[in-house]
């Protein structure tokens, strides 16, 4: 595994995401999240503190946004390791369908992990409006999963 193609196809995919991410409230009336409480939640773990029944009401931690945004691109990176793992151990192909099945695969992370950890309840159930939650979450995947598609698509053309 070469360690530019994960940062190609890990930077391509992230960014899809972020771009949707910042076209949704436009479309959802929902406003944009915010790495900054991801970041403040991140901030925690140095103190042992991994479940925040409330990370909203918690005190701001000192560079929490760009705390955020380095998780996020962190995990990124990571799950774009994983699936070219994957495509070089033939696992899979790389295709536009076991990209986007692979990004679905990975809810499990936000459902299961991040939204109980923040308070949010499994698959976003204490939230004011769990379906719309869950909605905004398998979009966000799903482009995601175009990104990582297009991320060997670039590699692969580059690598040519």
């Amino acid at each position: 595994m070469v360690l530019a193609e994960i940062l190609i196809v890990g930077m391509v995919a992230t960014l899809a995401m972020d771009l949707w991410q910042r076209l949704l409230p436009s479309m959802t009336g929902r406003p944009l999240g915010g790495w900054a409480v991801v970041g403040r939640w991140v901030a925690g773990f140095r103190r042992g503190a991994f479940i925040s029944p409330s990370i909203a009401a918690e005190p701001s931690v000192r560079g929490e946004l760009a705390i955020g945004w380095a998780f996020h691109y962190v995990v990124g990176f990571a799950y774009a390791a994983a699936y070219v793992a994957l495509v070089e151990a033939h696992v899979v192909s790389p295709t536009f369908l076991s990209a986007i099945i692979f990004s679905l695969a990975l809810l499990v992370a936000p459902w299961l992990v991040m939204q109980p950890a923040l308070g949010q309840g499994f698959l976003a159930l204490r939230t004011p409006k769990p379906a719309v939650v869950r909605a905004t979450n398998v979009s966000v995947h799903f482009v995601f999963g175009l990104g990582l598609y297009l991320g060997v698509v670039i590699w692969r053309t580059l690598s040519e």
